[in-house]
């Protein structure tokens, strides 16, 4: 999955030469199912808001890397509301 091609895709980087093997074929499972959303702030008064801003910053590095149309990576600006009687913070 998306955990393995990342460690392969890195030590590649570092001069290694993974091998990859799939039971049934790439993306076969949860890793090719996902939508791929990732929002940049929508964590920052979190415990993983830090993580979530280095993911966001990393997506844009490998679609700089890999080319986003060959990956099929766009950024899009999008707006979170809601409603109920509890403020925002």
């Amino acid at each position: 999955g998306i955990v393995g091609a990342s460690i392969a895709h890195y030590l590649a980087k570092l001069g290694a030469k993974p091998l990859i093997i799939e039971q049934c074929g790439v993306a076969c499972h949860s890793s090719g199912k996902g939508a791929g959303f990732l929002a940049l702030n929508w964590n920052d008064r979190s415990p993983v808001g830090p993580l979530a801003r280095r993911s966001f910053q990393l997506h844009q590095e490998l679609a700089d890397e890999f080319g986003a149309e060959q990956i099929g990576y766009r950024r899009l600006n999008c707006i979170s509301c809601s409603a109920g009687n509890t403020p925002l913070r």
